[in-house]
């Protein structure tokens, strides 16, 4: 049943049964994606579709170890760098080894799940998100949270994907299975990625960049995060949307009083391309900024100008890098 679990009968069938279910929800959620959209962070969240898999194949990992393990402890492995690259998935990265991974931790665990008495005790971890007034809880405990933490994130994962190219789970599940969509909702089809996921920054010019930075700065209530001599610029908002304001020396042909909208792109070159192919002129030349943020403004064929912008990948997080960018 490609989507509901089937009739169970007892405990043990109920935990391989759901457990299974919360397993295939993200090979569904990779499912049609390259692996340069398995590394986008387009929603509110810093995580990838990438990033989720690599994580929860960790996370069962972690769980998967302390029941074998039980009634003992496993050995202590990994530090702070190995927890962070535990999000993190590149371009450069292999999907079918990201997937090949996943298949061999999840096999393992509903193996376990037939084989291990679901009252063994597991002692409970050393970390401070754990209780410690508890010593040890049971193999049946560790599934069901294990439960938790897969829809936890399979969860996060529909909204990830969803803002990447508007596939929801129905659809997915419908194509990936070769079931019949529903009139008012089709099964998945690749799309074209659009041209832009939203505004990037929004740049300002000033003549006299102290007095434009202290007045902006009172106005919104915060310094800028980020400063150079000839740039400031602040993140506003929920979605941490940035306002630049640049020294007029740096800004050719751009009125005191004008502003440039830089538009986040998946691939700056390409969308150059595509805009000088569509009339568009180059007005300032496609270049790096501080922290691997690449850009270029065009003039539109009426006259407005236009900014590209393609974000860095941080090589911790899998997040917009943070370090910096000068526009």
């Amino acid at each position: 049943m490609a989507l509901h679990v089937s009739p169970v009968t007892s405990e043990t069938d109920a935990i391989s049964a759901f457990l299974a279910q919360a397993q295939d929800a993200f090979r569904m959620l990779l499912h049609g994606l390259t692996a340069r959209q398995a590394t986008l962070s387009p929603s509110a969240s810093s995580l990838s579709i990438g990033g989720l898999v690599k994580h929860v194949t960790a996370t069962q990992r972690t769980w998967l170890d302390m029941v074998e393990a039980a009634p003992g402890r496993p050995a202590a492995t990994g530090e702070a760098a190995d927890y962070l690259e535990g999000f993190t998935f590149r371009e450069t990265d292999s999907l079918e080894d990201l997937l090949t991974k996943y298949d061999e931790v999840s096999v393992a665990v509903l193996d376990a799940v037939r084989g291990t008495d679901l009252d063994l005790a597991v002692p409970v971890p050393d970390a401070p998100w754990f209780p410690d007034d508890v010593g040890a809880w049971n193999v049946r405990w560790v599934w069901w949270h294990l439960m938790e933490e897969l829809s936890r994130h399979a969860g996060h994962g529909d909204i990830v994907r969803e803002t990447i190219d508007g596939a929801t789970m129905y659809a997915l599940v419908a194509a990936r299975e070769g079931l019949p969509g529903l009139p008012w909702l089709p099964a998945w089809k690749p799309v074209a990625p659009p041209f832009t996921r939203g505004v990037s920054t929004v740049r300002l010019h000033a003549a006299d960049l102290a007095a434009a930075r202290a007045w902006y700065a009172e106005l919104l209530g915060v310094e800028p995060y980020f400063v150079r001599d000839e740039y400031v610029e602040w993140r506003v908002g929920p979605h941490d949307h940035e306002l630049g304001i640049l020294d007029l020396r740096y800004a050719p042909g751009h009125a005191q009083d004008g502003s440039v909208t830089y538009w986040q792109v998946d691939d700056v070159d390409a969308a150059l391309t595509d805009l000088l192919a569509r009339g568009a002129t180059v007005h300032e030349e496609l270049r790096e900024f501080g922290g691997g943020y690449r850009g270029t403004v065009v003039i539109d064929p009426f006259g407005n100008a236009l900014g590209i912008m393609q974000r860095p990948t941080s090589p911790t997080t899998g997040a917009p890098d943070v370090a910096g960018e000068a526009a």
